[in-house]
């Protein structure tokens, strides 16, 4: 990984849970006037609900794929301890992102648990939901096995973040375009751990001005979330 592409590379020996956020798109939903991440909800930028609550979970390290106004970004972002992986062909769509940060991680860490892969913009994501989603991947012994998958689910409505098993990173590092990792969890979805939420904010991402104005009312404590 080059030094432009990444803040961190030191590697581990421990395996380790890792936060991986999703910011690289142009927020096109938006109209193209506002660029959603650095937008301010609750007195916090977009992007640093779901790098806030990841970290205030607990996860070992948390890696922010950038991409569009990757500088702008990254400024909002400043002071957390999230490293930075900035994916020069952003434009490609979600699952080459994706792919883009698996990849990083792996350069990163020697050894991987678990990552949990969130988009960069839910509004109201709280460590207890993420905490959630931890608590129901581990076996009895704490761990994390390989071919685990969980995500957090409210009102019929699939979230982030959504864990993977080390297993299953060969796979994410490979896709391409704009297919994410839907399709993988749909092939799995008998092994996949569904854990119920409170409230919305882990399935309410922000696509729209009109969600925008939404989640800045507090709407991921409503029945459905922002989006």
């Amino acid at each position: 990984m080059s030094a432009d592409r990444s803040r961190a590379s030191r590697r581990t020996s421990a395996a380790r849970v890792v936060g991986l956020v999703l910011a690289a798109g142009r927020s096109a939903r938006m109209g193209g006037a506002h660029n959603k991440l650095v937008e301010a909800i609750g007195g916090r930028p977009l992007v640093a609900w779901p790098v806030d609550a990841l970290e205030g979970a607990g996860v070992d390290a948390v890696v922010v794929v950038t991409g569009f106004e990757a500088e702008r970004v990254e400024a909002a972002l400043a002071g957390r301890a999230c490293r930075f992986a900035r994916h020069a062909d952003w434009a490609e769509g979600m699952g080459s992102s994706l792919a883009f940060g698996v990849r990083a991680i792996a350069e990163a860490e020697e050894a991987v648990e678990a990552v949990l892969v969130c988009v960069g913009d839910l509004p109201g994501l709280r460590a207890a939901h993420v905490a959630s989603v931890l608590a129901a991947a581990r076996d009895p012994s704490g761990r994390i096995a390989p071919e685990r998958i969980a995500l957090p689910v409210f009102a019929g409505r699939t979230g982030h973040p959504v864990l993977f098993g080390a297993g299953w990173l060969a796979r994410l590092a490979a896709l391409e375009g704009d297919e994410g990792a839907r399709a993988l969890v749909r092939e799995q979805a008998g092994r996949v751990v569904r854990v119920e939420q409170p409230d919305g904010a882990a399935a309410g991402d922000v696509d729209t001005p009109a969600a925008l104005e939404a989640a800045r009312r507090g709407a991921w404590q409503e029945e459905g979330g922002a989006g």
